[in-house]
């Protein structure tokens, strides 16, 4: 037999029932307190009714002089005209003894009592009918005795009778209507979540193209439900950049790796005793083993930069001195190019990215200038303050991209033109080496080109602040 456990119940039971048992609750205890006021009101009621009878009968009294136990006897018709219903008066003497007595439908024996000294109010249950008794002191001229009133409780005990049962009539209603509010909401807020979980499921089943159907309402859950289809947005564009990492990876793999095999098979074949063929052959194997080595060696820097974690403390970094730098060793490398810097920044200016990833990005921007400026060999860079960014831009003027391919380039393995670029060396993961950074740090990249003119690409990056500054 298996147990019950409340983890094993539905959230939506679970909503209802907790739900449905507070709403309950809170009825009750209002139900209640609103009985227990109107009770005591009644009852209360009830005194005020009793304590008004007596002062009638004391001011009766009062006004009678030299007033004798005879003149009592004889008030029995005035007692049976203040008498109500289910209602008795008496008047005894020192001793108790009954001197005049009324009754209206009250049969209750009320059995002797010592002398009040004031105003004494009890209440009496006999079989299962509930009176009150109100004994009062009468001392008028000569006269020392007590008055005594008894009443039913009849009409209160109806009244709070009916009470109890439109209260707990109610009270049955409310109970349902609270299990049928509560299963709205349960059926509102899990009904909403099982429409993620049913997406979820169809996404694990069919793939990523299913999106939750957001409704109206600008409530938690309908921004739970937008944030998961924007979720969902990202991974299925990051499934698709995966995917076509690994074909155009694969493809760029496969070039060299046919090529090897081709020579490789040729000097089995016919390259073991002919110099010639040998030759070419091993200079073609080194040239291909070179580019792998660079294609592993650039796969290996994306990886790092899509993994890239911005440290909590790093020093800003003086664009001006890293701009030197690089251009320092870029003219040892490249002497037939002139390389320029146009700082219009100053020394003070400091952007907030770490030294060696901003040399990378000028490495990067520097080596594609060089790669496609073969005829005029002239390379600016320019330093300026553009609000709260810092702008670095490179600027070459070699053959220039098509209007149309701009927006292509940060793209991982695309090249403009393909067969010069493999020449060059190139496999097209600089530039998206280069955004993958600049997005880490919070700065854009953006680049302008034509075609016989040349190319500028500049980097947006965000200005070091003040208290950055000091610490430096």
């Amino acid at each position: 037999m298996k147990l019950f456990r409340l983890e094993n119940v539905s959230l939506k039971w679970k909503l209802t029932v907790l739900s449905a048992a507070v709403i309950f609750i809170v009825y009750f205890l209002f139900t209640w307190l609103q009985y227990e006021t109107v009770k005591h009101w009644l009852l209360n009621g009830e005194e005020k009714a009793i304590e008004k009878t007596v002062e009638e009968i004391e001011t009766y009294y009062g006004e009678k002089r030299n007033l004798s136990w005879d003149d009592i006897r004889q008030s029995k018709p005035l007692l049976e005209k203040l008498n109500e219903k289910y209602q008795a008066i008496r008047i005894l003497d020192e001793k108790g003894n009954v001197v005049v007595s009324v009754s209206n439908h009250v049969s209750v024996s009320l059995f002797p009592a010592g002398k009040p000294e004031k105003l004494e109010v009890n209440y009496h249950l006999v079989d299962d009918e509930r009176s009150v008794i109100l004994r009062k002191p009468l001392h008028v001229s000569r006269i020392n005795g007590t008055i005594e009133v008894v009443r039913h409780l009849v009409k209160f005990q109806q009244m709070i009778n009916t009470i109890f049962f439109i209260m707990t009539f109610i009270g049955m209603v409310a109970m349902f209507m609270s299990a049928s509010f509560g299963r709205f909401i349960a059926n509102h807020f899990v009904g909403r979540l099982q429409a993620v979980t049913n997406t979820m499921r169809n996404i694990k089943k069919n793939g990523f193209e299913e999106r939750i159907d957001v409704p109206a309402a600008n409530d938690e859950m309908s921004q739970l439900m937008a944030m998961f289809n924007e979720m969902m947005d990202e991974i299925e564009h990051s499934f698709r950049q995966q995917k076509q990492f690994i074909e155009d990876a694969s493809h760029e793999l496969r070039t060299p790796i046919a090529i090897l095999e081709g020579h490789l098979s040729l000097l089995k074949r016919w390259g073991k005793h002919n110099p010639e063929i040998l030759e070419e052959s091993l200079e073609a194997a080194v040239q291909e083993v070179y580019r792998l080595k660079k294609l592993v060696l650039e796969l290996l820097d994306l990886s790092h930069a899509e993994a890239l974690a911005i440290p909590l403390e790093f020093q800003p970094t003086a664009p001006k001195e890293a701009a030197e730098q690089i251009i320092k060793n870029f003219r040892v490398l490249h002497p037939s190019f002139r390389f320029s810097i146009i700082d219009e920044v100053g020394e003070k200016v400091l952007v907030r990215i770490a030294k060696h990833h901003l040399e990378q990005l000028l490495l990067i921007l520097l080596d594609n200038a060089v790669k496609y400026s073969q005829h005029e060999k002239e390379i600016i860079i320019r330093l300026k303050e553009e609000g709260k960014y810092v702008s670095i831009s490179v600027r070459d003027k070699g053959i220039g991209i098509p209007r149309d391919e701009l927006e292509k380039v940060f793209l991982r393995f695309y090249r403009v033109d393909k067969a010069r670029s493999r020449e060059k060396g190139g496999v097209g993961l600089g530039l998206a080496i280069a955004k993958e950074i600049v997005d880490k740090y919070g700065g854009q990249i953006v680049m302008e080109s034509e075609v016989g003119v040349g190319t500028t690409v500049e980097l947006f990056l965000p200005k070091a602040k003040s208290k950055d500054i000091e610490e430096r």
